[in-house]
């Protein structure tokens, strides 16, 4: 089943995956696919999936992790970590694919949530591990936003100051359009 055709299911996005399993794996493959779309190859041809492996499995209750990919094979050590993400309260949703001003009071909902990880290191608790956290839901706009940002990750590589730098920026466009009522 390719991208196109994970997207094309009739229960797309699969929000009931925590009760049905064939919604879990069909989730947990939809971020796989994603991730393999983003990584793709090598200008040459090469295929850069081939340093990515799993270092955790996927978790069913809550979705922490529904994608967790490590390559050891760089130094530094990369790392990527989907959490998957859903409005469950019904909170006031940002559209992120139309940032406009919005009223609410009390909590909102952010669909997309990028932060880069703090002293994590690989399994032998020692050796430092710089890894992406993005908690996002299904939607085209959080596709959007994780292909530009996994695709900078471990494509480009930029460092983690000029991540942080464009996560500040992706923060103070999100919270511009937040205004809170008294």
């Amino acid at each position: 089943m390719n991208f196109d055709q994970i997207k094309a299911h009739p229960l797309f996005p699969f929000r009931e995956f925590r009760t049905d399993d064939l919604a879990f794996l069909r989730l947990e493959l939809y971020w796989a696919e994603l991730f393999r779309e983003i990584i793709g190859a090598e200008p040459n041809g090469a295929s850069r999936l081939t340093a990515w492996c799993p270092a955790a499995s996927a978790d069913r209750e809550d979705g922490n992790p529904i994608l967790s990919v490590i390559d050891r094979t760089a130094r530094p050590i990369r790392a990527v970590r989907i959490v998957q993400r859903f409005n469950d309260h019904g909170l006031p949703e940002v559209d992120l694919a139309h940032l406009a001003p919005v009223r609410f009071r009390g909590d909102a909902y952010v669909p997309f949530v990028p932060d880069i990880g703090r002293d994590a290191t690989d399994d032998d608790g020692t050796t430092p591990v710089e890894e992406l956290l993005i908690s996002s839901d299904v939607t085209d706009a959080c596709e959007r936003l994780a292909r530009g940002l996994i695709g900078k990750w471990c494509v480009d590589r930029v460092s983690p100051a000029h991540m942080q730098q464009m996560l500040d920026a992706y923060w103070q466009r999100v919270r511009e359009n937040l205004i809170e009522l008294p």
